[in-house]
């Protein structure tokens, strides 16, 4: 699968839809079935909750990857999530919850409570999903890998050669990478098991292209459940090839009514932003769900959306993130007039 715009809601359905439908029940449901009818409309303030989140178990990383600053950023954000303040979160949304992905700016296998999260979580009913690049993963973590019921295992090949893989993910090891994506099919295949589903993520780089046929070839080879070549938007590429910066403006922001991010410190995002120190919508380990997913910062970043004049500038909302964002069409900006 070669997979396009992160941000059309249709590709996010047709990926992970299988993955998620059998942690459904009527409520859930009808909770989805709700959040689209409120997205159409463009209501400012729904009643509906998000239903797949990304909850951030470590925002530090073992790679330098080229395009990314989070090994060498400094911030005052913490930087792991405590297993404690995991469980308070996936109390909070569960009642509404069919997937949370456990990766954002870091490594989530640095975390030494990932497998004990991930088993929270699917005990509570969830679907599960992290994203990794698997420099870290050991063969003695395969019996927790497995017994945690992880239910999407997401990690990253970016080439088959040292050489190429390590032109961006610098500082990893392609054999690491390769010998545990061979180990965790090895170990599913034996034992038959059904999850996770193992869906290995190659960005399409420029200078990994010739070894395309050799990743595909061995990824064939590993059995694994599914590929997906995702277009490279990181700027790494050449100006001709690369896709970053540019404004797709695909139409209205589905992230406002159907998903939510939070960082280990529990503070809570409208969607997966690149920064550090972002402008925070709330925070979920002090606050309740409800009261952030519709207090005065979600409802001015909703009506960006509706039609009708400028809203007024208000000094607060000036760092709201979507005034700025250029992935979306918005109908209207803030203004002092």
């Amino acid at each position: 699968m070669i997979l396009g715009s992160y941000n059309k809601l249709s590709t996010y359905i047709k990926r992970h839809f299988a993955t998620i439908f059998p942690f459904l029940t009527v409520g859930k449901a009808f909770n989805i079935a709700l959040a689209l009818v409120e997205m159409k409309l463009k209501v400012a303030k729904p009643r509906s909750k998000p239903f797949v989140y990304r909850v951030d178990p470590c925002s530090c990383c073992n790679l330098r990857c080229a395009s990314c600053n989070t090994w060498q950023t400094c911030t005052k954000e913490k930087r792991v999530m405590s297993l404690a303040d995991f469980k308070i979160i996936i109390d909070k949304i569960k009642k509404y919850a069919v997937r949370v992905s456990l990766y954002d700016m870091g490594e989530p296998l640095l975390n030494p409570e990932i497998y004990s999260m991930i088993k929270y979580a699917h005990d509570a009913g969830i679907s599960t999903l992290i994203s990794t690049n698997f420099n870290l993963f050991k063969d003695e973590d395969l019996e927790k890998l497995f017994a945690s019921g992880l239910t999407v295992l997401e990690p990253c090949l970016d080439g088959f050669t040292q050489e190429a893989y390590g032109q961006y993910r610098q500082g990893g090891d392609v054999e690491k990478v390769k010998h545990n994506i061979k180990s965790v099919m090895d170990y599913k295949i034996q034992h038959k098991l059904k999850y996770p589903k193992v869906d290995v993520q190659v960005v399409m780089f420029d200078h990994i292209k010739n070894e395309l046929p050799l990743i595909k070839k061995f990824l064939q080879d590993c059995q694994v459940d599914a590929v997906s070549y995702r277009q490279e938007n990181l700027g790494f590429n050449s100006a001709e090839t690369s896709i970053a910066n540019k404004d797709n403006g695909v139409g209205q922001c589905f992230w406002l009514y159907v998903g939510c991010m939070m960082r280990p410190d529990g503070n809570m995002y409208p969607c997966c932003g690149r920064d550090f120190d972002r402008f925070a919508y709330g925070n979920i380990l002090n606050d309740s769900l409800a009261n952030i997913w519709n207090n005065q910062y979600y409802q001015f970043s909703r009506r960006l959306f509706q039609k009708g004049g400028n809203l007024p500038f208000n000094a607060d909302f000036s760092k709201i993130p979507c005034l700025t964002c250029r992935e979306f069409k918005k109908c209207k900006t803030m203004s002092h007039e």
